[in-house]
């Protein structure tokens, strides 16, 4: 796997994501299209492929340094038709050659690395005919780093050294030398050589140039074997070859300057979309606020209202006990002797009634004042919210012919719902039906001992008159007794039925107050909920606003973070640059001061 210049590529491909989102939502947002069309030139640059040209005698081993280079076996000698000719390689989808020239032969390969560098292998400088060496002039001038191989067995040609030197002196360009084929000497001649270079170098240039003796043929064979063989890595000497060639990638002035150039292009453009899309940021910042202030209060006087009615419930638990007060007189009227004999009849019936009616007029009142407070809450939050709209919003809310809205319905629900709450609880009193049976069963009770008391009575009246000693003193004992026990089951009747009526009042309290209090509330919280409703055309404006711009904020906000990540590569860069620049400008200025008085 190919990994020269890895933070290079890495950043160049942060920056292109950054500038292919950038055109996408500045072609959305109606950012000048020149603008957009400057970033994709600036970016387009970017992808201008590394020209890396080697050069060198024949036989000096190229084509496998190529190959040990990029970990692939494209330059093989195969693919060449002639040995005389050029070959540039470039990125085809599909392995094919172009004949560009007698002396030019482009090739394309399906490999990856292609796409980020073209490389150009030329014929040994010691065949390069005058055809040649034009075309080989052409490529040198725009190469980015020019390889020149020297074979370890003869290093010394003079066709090299002449080529070096039109290259040195005329593009200056930056040259490395490769001392390849190192595994066909030893250590100590290797040595030999590699000073021997550096001093000629030094020599006829005056300064040395970057110089690596390695075994291309050891290196392509650890790359490509399969086998991963460390050992044979690390006997071609290759791993500082490769970082000095990625170095180079990353470190190229014109290539980083690029870089930067379009990541400020970038900024600039995502600038622009920051202004033109401010109005909808806050628009949406200001939907968000107009929503949750809106619910916030809603909720808020929600609770207060809730909060302010206990007075009112205790008013309804007061007239349902004030309604069993006022029936029991009717209960205790039917106690009295007279009464008591006679059957129940519509009393158990006119008893319960009198409870639901006292009970259900109560109710009516205090609920219809309690619902009519509500009403009040909710119109006073609706003025307050359409003020508070109106100033921050200047959001004119209006609602119906009248502008303001209609209540009515809504606190005539908690009427009903309230009302028909105690109705439904007061009908499970079961009085009339309890109480009936009571009270029959106490009048037959009467019945029963009056009955045995009079037959006794008449009976000893009959035995006193025959003059039947002592059955008549008997006869008139059992009534007697019957006297009393009618005296003492009636009283015990009349507190049963006192303690029913009681015990059945109480237990029906509790539940009635609570049937009655969640009707209220589900009431007035069903009221607020209309209220939020009446909203429901803002709340659906919101969110097509936020399903319209939400998406490009958020663009927005990922490109700003990736940018800024960017920028923390590239800053240092920038000031690197600059910083070379500047010494560059004052090495340039000092040169040119030492000149003056030299000519004088």
């Amino acid at each position: 796997m190919n990994t020269l210049g890895q933070n290079y590529f890495k950043t160049r491909s942060k920056l292109g994501s950054a500038v292919y989102s950038l055109t996408k939502l500045g072609e959305q947002s109606g950012v000048n299209p020149a603008r957009l069309a400057v970033l994709q030139n600036l970016m387009a640059n970017l992808k201008d492929p590394f020209l890396f040209v080697v050069v060198g005698e024949v036989n000096a081993g190229k084509s496998t340094l190529l190959n040990a280079l990029f970990g692939s076996d494209f330059c093989s000698a195969g693919v060449l038709p002639t040995t005389d000719r050029i070959a540039f390689f470039k990125y085809g989808k599909e392995a094919h050659e172009f004949e560009a020239s007698d002396t030019l032969m482009e090739i394309y390969r399906p490999e990856e690395f292609l796409k980020d560098f073209n490389i150009v292998d030329t014929p040994g400088t010691n065949s390069i005919a005058s055809g040649h060496q034009r075309i080989t002039e052409h490529f040198l001038p725009m190469a980015d780093l020019v390889l020149f191989v020297f074979s370890v067995t003869n290093p010394w040609g003079a066709s090299a050294w002449d080529l070096l030197d039109r290259i040195h002196h005329q593009w200056k360009k930056k040259v490395v030398f490769v001392l390849q084929q190192c595994d066909l000497r030893t250590e100590e001649e290797v040595s030999a050589i590699l000073e021997h270079l550096q001093k000629t170098a030094a020599h006829r240039f005056g300064q040395y140039f970057p110089t690596f003796a390695i075994s291309g043929k050891q290196a392509l064979m650890s790359r490509t074997s399969g086998l991963q063989n460390e050992e044979l890595w690390r006997s071609s000497n290759f791993a500082p070859l490769e970082k000095f060639t990625s170095d180079v990638v990353e470190s190229s002035e014109t290539r980083l300057t690029k870089l930067i150039n379009a990541w400020r292009g970038a900024c600039y453009v995502l600038g622009e979309l920051k202004e033109k899309l401010a109005t909808a940021s806050e628009i949406i910042r200001a939907d968000n606020e107009l929503l949750s202030g809106l619910e916030h209060a809603a909720n808020y006087q929600e609770k207060r209202t809730q909060g302010k009615f206990e007075p009112l419930f205790e008013a309804f638990d007061k007239s349902y006990m004030a309604a069993g007060l006022q029936a029991e007189p009717l209960l205790e009227s039917r106690f009295r002797i007279l009464s008591s004999l006679m059957p129940p009849g519509k009393t158990p019936e006119e008893i319960e009634g009198l409870i639901f009616a006292t009970t259900m007029k109560a109710v009516r009142r205090n609920i219809a004042d309690g619902a009519a407070a509500v009403e009040d809450d909710v119109r006073m939050l609706w003025e307050r919210i359409a003020e508070e709209m109106q100033e921050h919003f200047n959001l004119q809310l209006s609602v119906g012919e009248t502008g303001v809205p209609d209540w009515t319905a809504a606190r005539l629900r908690i009427q009903e719902s309230v009302q028909n709450k105690t109705s439904e609880g007061l009908k499970h009193l079961r009085l009339k039906e309890d109480l009936g049976r009571a009270l029959g069963r106490r009048t037959k009770l009467l019945w029963t001992f009056l009955t045995i008391s009079g037959f006794s009575a008449a009976a000893g009246g009959i035995l006193a008159w025959q003059q039947i000693a002592p059955w008549h003193l008997v006869a008139f004992g059992i009534t007697g007794l019957s006297l009393l026990l009618l005296a003492v089951l009636g009283n015990r009747s009349v507190t049963k039925i006192r303690q029913l009526f009681t015990d059945r009042m109480e237990a029906r309290r509790e539940t009635l107050m609570m049937s009655q209090r969640e009707a209220f509330r589900n009431g007035v919280t069903e009221f607020y909920r209309e209220f939020v409703r009446l909203f429901e055309p803002l709340r659906k404006v919101c969110h097509e606003h936020r399903e319209k711009y939400q998406p490009q904020l958020d663009s927005i906000a990922n490109l700003e973070k990736l940018l800024v990540e960017l920028e923390q590569i590239l800053r240092p860069v920038e000031q690197a640059l600059t910083e070379q620049m500047r010494r560059q400008s004052a090495a340039a200025g000092a040169s040119h001061a030492t000149e003056k008085p030299e000519q004088k």
